[in-house]
């Protein structure tokens, strides 16, 4: 195998990778122990590749987000085919990685080619506090503070509410309890956390609507498990929107392994588990006496036998 051509280009990196990530089947076939000496075999000479890499060339490895992403967390291929990008998840599913590391990618991608400066892309987060938006997309494990490299990394100013790039970029920070705030400044994207629980979820989801206004094509992510609403059930229904789903053992390698023991004991088959751990839409309540679907089969019925035409007399 021919040794991978040393490059201090991410791209380059994510090509070796994806190089080296095929001949370990090749070499299997070769192996006198099998398949699973060759697939060791390949592991050795992956950690070789990585052993060589200058600290640059590691540090551009571990921030090239579509290395370690699952396809879940990457968005729909062509910008144009979507305006709104649901991504539904478990707890823990890596939505909130997914939602910083979006930002940081059309941040990045405004001055491509321009040296990285004179950035005027603005940008909405929205939470259902200023305090969740601080200590979660901002400031969390995963939030755009810990996603970006330090040369590349945003200044947050707590006093006005915002996060300033080195290339110029600003995104403001906003709460779902006063929509109102959203009335006046204008953006080119937003990140929405955690829709399902916001209080004001349609007033604050209409005023951010009137403020994407901003370049060719406005766009936003929506992070959130999810729970029944009207307006979860609206976003998914526009042609605009492209939805990803994830539950949380898909990012299990992430999480603390007796974390998902004990959910999964204590979870894993009710109610509350398919919901907060499988990211899925419950449409009925558990104690209901009868479902949507037996009442919807019974509209326009007549239920006396006296009113035979429905009308009464």
């Amino acid at each position: 195998m021919n040794p991978p051509i040393r490059s201090n280009s991410a791209t380059a990196l994510r090509a070796a990778l994806q190089n080296l990530a095929v001949h370990p089947a090749e070499e299997s076939r070769e192996s006198t122990t099998g398949h699973e000496g060759g697939k060791a075999r390949g592991h050795g000479v992956i950690a070789k590749f990585i052993a060589s890499l200058s600290s640059s060339e590691l540090l551009a490895l571990l921030h090239d987000w579509e290395i370690w992403a699952r396809n879940d967390q990457l968005p729909p291929a062509s910008p144009k085919d979507w305006t709104s990008w649901l991504i539904l998840g478990g707890r823990g599913a890596g939505k909130t990685r997914s939602g910083a590391e979006w930002v940081r990618s059309i941040v990045y991608a405004d001055t491509k080619g321009k040296g990285n400066k004179d950035s005027s892309l603005r940008i909405a987060l929205v939470g259902e506090t200023i305090d969740d938006v601080r200590a979660v997309m901002v400031e969390g494990e995963s939030g755009l503070l810990a996603v970006h490299e330090k040369h590349q990394r945003p200044v947050f100013e707590s006093s006005k509410k915002q996060l300033l790039w080195p290339n110029g970029a600003v995104a403001q920070i906003f709460s779902a309890h006063s929509p109102e705030g959203l009335r006046g400044p204008q953006f080119h994207a937003a990140w929405c956390d955690e829709l399902c629980k916001w209080k004001q979820a349609q007033q604050t989801w209409d005023m951010l609507q009137f403020g994407l206004r901003l370049g060719d094509h406005p766009r936003l992510v929506i992070t959130t498990t999810p729970k029944p609403s009207k307006l979860l059930k609206a976003i998914m229904a526009d042609p605009g929107t492209a939805v990803s789903r994830a539950a949380t053992s898909a990012n299990a390698r992430n999480l603390a392994p007796s974390f998902l023991a004990a959910i999964a004991q204590r979870y894993d088959g009710t109610r509350l588990g398919r919901q907060e751990l499988d990211g899925e839409i419950l449409e009925e309540r558990e104690d209901a006496l009868w479902s949507r679907k037996q009442l919807d089969s019974l509209r326009g019925v007549c239920l006396s036998r006296a009113d035979t035409d429905c009308g009464g007399t």
